[in-house]
């Protein structure tokens, strides 16, 4: 039989699990309403036309964050991702973006996310920079809630079909594997393919 003192180690432990897992679904939910509340709000009140892009690609980088013993920062190659965003423009305005993205986590445990974004768009002659924020959750197998920063480029600016790069910034403060409450952060490179409809 475990000690008392274990079984209250335990249960505290997975007290305080299931008290993260709770506040970052909690704070994850209310982040994806408020977001995808300003883009009906938008597209209702003025959107006269939609066009939609579709973007697919795959990343992988680094990710950082304590170690078991807390005691140092852990540097480790991060799980390779793939990243497929629907995204929105509303009358025409191709410089901003609403995006309704999915993380699908192909290595280690398979875990997926929804991380709904804005995304500002500017043309420099063949190419086309663009900058994010996003608000990636995942939530299956275990939670895991955090803020996304993007910076890339599309070739050709224009055209049905273009290819993409971009590095991709993740901090995660919130969730059930997260030793202590400790942040994680990954820094990516992804690329892949746009599809304009």
């Amino acid at each position: 039989m475990m000690p008392l003192h274990d079984q209250y180690k335990a249960s505290k432990y997975l007290f305080n699990q299931a008290m993260a897992s709770s506040s970052a679904l909690c704070l994850a939910v209310t982040a994806i309403i408020f977001v995808l509340g300003i883009c009906i709000e938008h597209q209702s009140a003025n959107a006269q036309s939609v066009d939609i892009r579709l973007d697919s690609a795959i990343s992988s980088g680094i990710i950082a964050g304590p170690d078991s013993n807390e005691r140092q920062i852990k540097m480790n190659r991060s799980p390779l991702l793939l990243d497929i965003d629907v995204a929105f423009i509303f009358d025409g305005d191709e410089s901003v973006e609403w995006v309704l993205g999915t993380l699908v986590q192909a290595e280690y445990t398979a875990s997926y996310a929804i991380n709904p974004q804005v995304r500002i768009r500017r043309k420099w002659k063949l190419l086309e920079g663009f900058a994010g924020v996003g608000l990636p959750f995942f939530f299956t197998p275990y939670t895991r809630f955090g803020t996304e920063l993007s910076l890339g480029v599309a070739f050709p600016a224009e055209g049905a079909i273009a290819l993409i790069g971009h590095g991709v910034l993740h901090t995660y403060f919130l969730g059930s594997d997260l030793s202590d409450g400790n942040p994680v952060f990954t820094m990516n490179g992804a690329v892949g393919l746009r599809v304009r409809f």
